[in-house]
């Protein structure tokens, strides 16, 4: 009931949110109907006006194996209704983020034509494989996906997914998280499986953590050499990693000053950074010869997604610092903007060794 007094709320107070709240829910129960699937509705219904979902309790209470099947962009994926997050929201709505999704599909799409080579995509922070079964379905057999994810309920529904859709040639998942160092780093579970975050002293979470666990901890230049995948064959980063992003970054710089088409997909948890390492991360977007495709913002409590009008990377040192934003970037590397990141490069891992010693 909470819920739905903050949504009319915000409703009154910013009369412009009522039409795009409206279209994203219309989309929901247009999937609904079309699929005439009841249960989802009843569970919005309950859900909405209670915090018990009685769609995905039934589902909890029924399944056998506490997994549920469903068809997501084109892929069967394996869902546990009893574990909150992602899992819960697809089973709910058959997909989630669908405004940075597109966009995203979009890129893979249009990078699959300029690129002759099989791409490979780095995928950090692959969760339950929402992402990764895209990026295996619409890049195609020749695609090579390299996952990464250090929760163990996570991997397990992905590696079932994977098995499911045939596409164990195309993803190969390694529970290890990824970071600026080599070496084993605790993590916390969460019960919010899309909430699970390396620790860290400096960040206080708001949510509760379930256990700790040590993981091992790898950088994106280790992971390459261990797999002798040179860095210039990397096409697809696609990441979510709760505040982690500066310290995956430093990791894979490599990467980044590579002179290869290049689509990154991330969400950036400005809370979580620091001043230094959010500027020094800008900066070093900005001189890979990255451009900004799209910026997407999810509007709470209305809970639907829209596209910030930021083009550049100073609009985006304009963000609030309690925000997280999710970007898509893009890089079609010339002459010329090759020049000058081969100018600039040096000064950047400067830099990045006096400010992350």
């Amino acid at each position: 009931m909470a819920d739905i007094v903050a949504k009319v709320n915000h409703a009154v107070s910013d009369p412009s949110v009522v039409q795009p709240w409206f279209e994203t829910n219309r989309r929901k129960v247009g999937r609904w109907l079309r699929r005439r699937e009841v249960g989802p509705l009843l569970g919005g219904l309950t859900g909405g006006l209670t915090d018990w979902n009685a769609y995905t309790s039934y589902l909890a209470w029924r399944g056998d194996e506490r997994a549920v099947v469903r068809e997501i962009n084109g892929s069967e994926m394996v869902l546990d209704p009893t574990m909150a997050g992602i899992s819960q929201e697809l089973l709910m709505y058959g997909g989630r983020e669908e405004l940075s999704a597109s966009i995203f599909e979009r890129e893979l799409t249009q990078l699959a034509q300029q690129v002759d080579s099989p791409v490979t995509v780095l995928e950090i922070g692959a969760n339950i494989g929402y992402y990764a079964l895209l990026e295996a379905r619409v890049l195609g057999d020749d695609t090579r996906v390299l996952a990464f994810e250090p929760d163990p309920r996570n991997v397990d529904l992905l590696s079932r997914s994977i098995e499911r859709n045939g596409y164990g040639d195309r993803i190969d998942v390694e529970r290890v998280a990824v970071g600026d160092s080599d070496g084993t780093i605790t993590f916390n579970i969460l019960p919010l499986s899309n909430k699970s975050h390396v620790a860290e002293e400096s960040f206080t979470r708001a949510h509760d953590v379930e256990r700790q666990i040590d993981v091992p901890q790898k950088t994106v230049s280790t992971i390459l050499d261990e797999r002798d995948v040179a860095a210039d064959e990397i096409n697809v980063v696609r990441m979510d990693v709760e505040g982690y992003e500066a310290q995956v970054f430093q990791g894979m710089s490599d990467v980044l000053d590579s002179e290869q088409p290049l689509v990154l997909f991330f969400e950036l948890h400005r809370s979580r950074l620091d001043d230094d390492r959010f500027e020094w991360m800008l900066d070093t977007l900005a001189e890979s010869g990255l451009e900004i495709v799209a910026v997407t913002d999810l509007v709470g409590p209305m809970w639907y997604e829209t596209q910030l009008p930021w083009s550049s990377f100073d609009e985006l040192r304009e963000i609030d610092e309690d925000h997280s934003i999710h970007l898509i970037l893009r890089r079609t590397p010339n002459e010329e903007s090759t020049d000058s990141r081969r100018l600039t490069a040096q000064r950047l891992s400067a830099v990045r060794e006096t400010l992350f010693p």
